[in-house]
This record gives structure tokens, sequence and C-alpha cells, in this order.
């Protein structure tokens, strides 16, 4: 409980989080959508559908950055030569 509350933001990452950091890419993806349909939108009976549609868009295209970055990584660059 004391490390709990001896956290400090930005200095240290957050306690218990190890495991699952990725998963923060969810209320990421649904808070920068929010703010920008909030903004962009112009019928808000559109507005939930259009938040939903742009987050999972959002993840999506972090998921398969992160299967191209696996990909470059760990299959094509060690077929390069080493000179």
């Amino acid at each position: 409980m004391s490390t709990v509350l001896a956290w400090s933001p930005f200095l240290q990452p957050a306690p218990g989080v190890q495991h699952w950091w990725w998963l923060l890419v969810i209320p990421m993806a649904l808070g920068v959508s929010l703010s920008y349909k909030a903004i962009r939108t112009g019928d808000l009976r559109k507005f939930p559908r259009d938040v939903t549609v742009m987050a999972i868009q959002i993840v999506a295209l972090m998921v398969g950055i992160a299967i191209g970055l696996y990909i470059l990584v760990l299959v094509l660059l060690p077929l390069l030569p080493a000179e």
C-alpha cells in the first residue's frame, strides 16, 4: 500500500501494470476519439457511432504497426548479411 501512495507519475512506472500495460491503448484510443469527435461531429446523433468507429480504427492501426514491426525486426532483419 505504501508503494501506491509514494508513486510519482511521469517519474516512475505505474505500480501493478507491468504485465498488461499494452491494454492501456484502449482507454487512450477512446479518449482521443471522444475529444476529436466532440469537436468534429456535426450531428450529435452520430456521435457514439463515430467515436466507436474511430477508437476501433486507432486500436487496429496500432495492432497493425506492432505486427509490422515484429515482422521487420524478428523476420526480415536477421536475413540481412552481417557485413
